[in-house]
């Protein structure tokens, strides 16, 4: 089997267990989620989002520095891709009434996703453009269930839009994410050490999870 298709498998398992096992989607579907909650879940999209640019922008300069052109190339187109995407969560949490949103801060699990991928571009910027696969392609499984689960309990795709526009973006690219990655993987890092780093940002995904959890049932 192919290194592309190790990584891919290896993120529709977490995305299937994710399904079965969040307590995160449990609670959802017994419309337990809060409006704080959700503005927990925006502000950190929000953080995560408005740091891409600058963390794809850091890739390609460490891929220039190492001499993978192709790899520095393919973090540059991302910019572009990614840039604003922070407006979108700014902007539904700016539906949301200002007393459910006072004093929001994000989640410590997000900022320490932001941190892992500093670190990933640190060791090698294969394992950031792997992370930055793993992203887009967990968003193309699970997105629109997610969105539906939401609308069930009268969160709306307007209401969530920074969630539909990503979505719909990843829909796009997370099919030909892995043609990219595969063409610029180069002999190193090894499958292990690539996989290794999106292992750990699914843990940290997980973490993320649970805080909205916890501060929908601390309203409760």
């Amino acid at each position: 089997m192919s290194r592309v298709m190790v990584l891919r498998e290896m993120i529709e398992r977490s995305a299937n267990e994710l399904r079965q096992t969040s307590a995160l989607a449990t609670l959802v579907k017994q419309g337990k989620i809060t409006p704080r909650a959700i503005a927990l879940y925006l502000e950190s999209l929000r953080y995560l989002f408005s740091h891409s640019p600058e963390l794809l922008r850091a890739a390609a300069q460490r891929s220039d520095a190492l001499g993978r052109a192709g790899l520095g190339n393919y973090f540059r187109a991302k910019v572009h891709e990614e840039q604003g995407h922070d407006n979108w969560a700014s902007s539904d949490l700016a539906r949301l009434p200002t007393s459910i949103t006072a004093g929001i801060r994000p989640a410590q699990a997000v900022v320490q996703l932001v941190e892992l991928q500093r670190a990933m571009i640190a060791r090698d910027p294969m394992c950031y453009a792997a992370y930055v696969l793993w992203a887009e392609y967990l968003t193309a499984l699970l997105g629109a269930e997610w969105l539906a689960a939401l609308a069930a309990f009268g969160y709306s795709k307007e209401q969530l839009s920074s969630v539909a526009k990503h979505l719909d973006a990843d829909r796009e690219h997370a099919p030909r994410g892995f043609e990219e990655i595969d063409s610029v993987w180069q002999a190193e890092p090894s499958t292990a050490v690539v996989i290794e780093g999106v292992e750990d940002a699914s843990r940290l995904f997980r973490g993320f999870c649970d805080e909205i959890c916890a501060e929908a049932q601390r309203a409760a």
